[in-house]
């Protein structure tokens, strides 16, 4: 049974398979890489790989009455965080840094470029954002004329990123064990920005408190300190606003009927997520 364009889900005597094939072969090779290096020390947050003939399929177990992770909830906040430190700690056993196969992130240019776009599409996306596509672009320019300013310095461990930490890429299984899936947009960084992306998408789950974040998860401030006033980008309402560019005027409707209260919600949020960060860092 077909799921997505290139997922399926394969039927067989002995068992239920996922299978995504992959159209950018050097990208497969890379997912296929790590899920080798992460197999071969038995790391136990991912789903192992089954072995296949076909030189640009992935293939695993299907994953029966599985859920996506809810940030809103602390635990699964706690699950993944354990989830991604233990990834970012495989740089003691795994040579991440010098693998080919990996690339290296570059937030400053992808954020920058992420903006770019945005400016571009300033006609689209004024008659939905009215004033606020200025207060956004004005945000996010002021982070990155910050990370130009400062010299951007390793502040957790360069290591091996998941790339992509959406709630949807940790899975809860049927065990009630969580899995990190989707390894397509890995690369090797800082661990101190994974968390910092990771907090862009917790934190609009519980009305931007980062003090309640740090609360439960103190090594995070100690961790991405240096780095706080990244979460002043507001990167969630830049890709957001893009995505909706992409889609048919039905599938638009329908996201607007969740993207334009989710922004409303955010910039009334972000004069406080701007003072409190700045407050943290200065402390």
């Amino acid at each position: 049974m077909q799921i997505k364009n290139n997922i399926w889900k394969h039927e067989t005597s002995k068992g239920t398979l996922f299978i995504k094939k992959y159209d950018n072969y050097s990208v497969y090779e890379k997912v296929k890489f790590i899920h080798q290096q992460l197999e071969s020390i038995k790391f136990p947050y991912v789903i192992p790989l089954k072995k296949s003939n076909e030189p640009d399929l992935l293939v695993q177990v299907w994953q029966s009455n599985s859920l996506s992770a809810d940030f809103s909830n602390e635990l699964q906040r706690k699950q993944a965080l354990t989830i991604l430190n233990a990834l970012h700690d495989t740089s003691h056993l795994i040579d991440w840094k010098n693998s080919y196969r990996v690339p290296r992130q570059h937030l400053y240019h992808k954020w920058n470029a992420r903006l770019e776009r945005f400016l571009l599409h300033e006609k689209e996306l004024v008659p939905y954002l009215n004033e606020a596509f200025f207060d956004i672009v004005l945000y996010a320019s002021r982070v990155l004329k910050q990370m130009r300013k400062r010299r951007q310095k390793i502040s957790g461990k360069l290591t091996l990123l998941h790339g992509d930490v959406v709630h949807h890429n940790f899975l809860i299984c049927e065990d009630k064990s969580m899995k990190l899936i989707d390894f397509d947009l890995a690369v090797v960084g800082d661990s101190a920005e994974e968390m910092l992306l990771w907090m862009h998408r917790a934190l609009p789950t519980m009305d931007y408190n980062i003090k309640k974040l740090f609360s439960e998860s103190p090594f995070l401030y100690e961790l991405c300190k240096q780095k706080l006033y990244y979460l002043q980008y507001p990167n969630e309402l830049l890709r957001e606003w893009l995505y909706v560019l992409q889609l048919g005027d039905y599938e638009r409707e329908v996201f607007l009927d969740y993207l334009m209260p989710f922004t409303e919600n955010a910039l009334r949020h972000w004069p406080r997520l701007v003072a409190e960060t700045e407050k943290l860092q200065s402390s």
